[in-house]
């Protein structure tokens, strides 16, 4: 016979169990829902650059790349024409005035030196042969000058004696004979005169003939220098001190006069061009502080010119370096430089976003006090520098956000970083 037993009645707590577990599950998917509603996109958190809001003053600075410059550098050009027979230096010797650059060769000019001599010389020999030639005539000249004068005074001499003997009556002396003897002292007289202008055109003559001779021997010996003047330029020689910016000839190669053989750049006058972006150049004038970065040393300088024209989006801006240059200084030195445009005061700030301006409103991803959702908020910049940004409106102090480029999931208004 089957015995019917009655089932034991649980309890309460041991039937509903799961009701607890349930709840809490419930709970907190709720918590999750709650917290992950609308969030459409993961992203890692190692992709990510993040940075927090800080309460300060914002040092303003623009900045810019670019090498330095000599603020005055010299091309040094060929004077005569040759072919390039040595190249001493090489970019960046630094070189002493006076030192050869370049030595040219040019046999046409040599002969040409050589024939120039020559005729100088030529020249020189019949000045001097021609002057022998004219003094010999002018005293030839002088000499019947002073033949001419004895004959007169040796008539008028005679002249005085017949006069006296007339005078006293004497009929010693036919009157014929008293006329000729006149006649004879005004003769010699005549000729010695006429002599006397001889010499003296002579001399004249003589002056301009050999002022002439002077002169062309002169365009002579003018034509011989510029001949040497040539020959010695075949070897081109640096005007000043200072380091060779560039050397492209080759042995060989053919110069004409005029062409450019190489640039020298002074290296205690060099100035920093720096490229500056053109958004950035409108906060810049001239005057402003900046540092500039040489990799091993930080310059300081001023701003001293801003090129109006843009490039390729960027404007040339020219800092004069102020102070003793350190020594590795040198032209064409990749350089870094910060332009001081402004401090500000007790001011909210953050790391730079990618793509944010200054003055503008924007968007940025602020994460929670969790780290893990990052939501879209608005915000207004103000003033930046390179690496800085001040916040206006929309972040609080120790409010992180992302900073690096959102071009990923710039669609999302929530997004989940792990």
């Amino acid at each position: 016979m089957d015995i019917v037993k009655n089932p034991t009645k649980k309890p309460f707590y041991r039937r509903y169990w799961y009701v607890p577990l349930l709840a809490v599950v419930l709970a907190t998917t709720a918590v999750f829902a709650e917290k992950y509603r609308n969030v459409t996109f993961l992203v890692s958190r190692d992709s990510l650059l993040i940075d927090g809001v800080s309460a300060g003053d914002l040092s303003v600075s623009v900045r810019g790349y670019g090498q330095l410059v000599a603020s005055d550098v010299y091309w040094i050009g060929a004077e005569t024409e040759g072919t390039v027979a040595r190249v001493p230096v090489r970019p960046g010797d630094f070189v002493e005035k006076g030192d050869v650059l370049v030595e040219l060769i040019n046999p046409q000019l040599q002969q040409q030196l050589k024939d120039a001599e020559l005729e100088f010389a030529a020249r020189k020999a019949d000045l001097r042969a021609n002057e022998v030639l004219r003094e010999s005539q002018l005293l030839d000249l002088k000499t019947d000058a002073a033949n001419a004068e004895i004959d007169h005074q040796t008539a008028k001499m005679d002249l005085d004696a017949k006069t006296e003997l007339v005078s006293q009556g004497l009929e010693i002396i036919s009157r014929l004979d008293y006329e000729r003897t006149q006649l004879a002292v005004q003769k010699y007289l005549q000729r010695w005169e006429m002599q006397q202008q001889r010499v003296v055109k002579s001399e004249e003559s003589m002056l301009a003939t050999a002022e002439a001779e002077r002169a062309r021997l002169a365009q002579t010996e003018n034509d011989l220098q510029k001949v040497r003047d040539q020959v010695t330029n075949l070897q081109v020689r640096a005007g000043f001190e200072g380091i060779v910016q560039e050397m492209k000839l080759e042995l060989g190669q053919q110069i004409a006069r005029g062409d450019n053989i190489t640039r020298i750049a002074r290296p205690d006058q060099l100035v920093a061009e720096v490229q500056i972006q053109e958004l950035q150049v409108n906060d810049i004038q001239l005057g402003m502080s900046a540092l500039v970065d040489t990799r091993t040393n930080e310059i300081p300088g001023v701003v001293s010119r801003i090129d109006p024209t843009v490039v390729d989006g960027s404007v040339l801006v020219e800092i004069e370096l102020m102070g003793k240059l350190p020594p590795e200084v040198r032209p064409d030195l990749n350089i870094e430089a910060n332009i001081s445009v402004a401090h500000v005061a007790d001011t909210l700030s953050v790391r730079r976003p990618v793509f944010a301006r200054p003055n503008s409103a924007a968007t940025v991803y602020k994460l929670n006090p969790q780290g893990d959702i990052a939501e879209r908020v608005a915000v207004q910049y103000g003033q930046a520098s390179t690496n800085y940004i001040e916040v206006l409106e929309g972040l609080d102090v120790n409010d992180r956000i992302v900073v690096s480029d959102p071009s990923a999931f710039s669609t999302h208004d929530r997004i989940l970083i792990r």
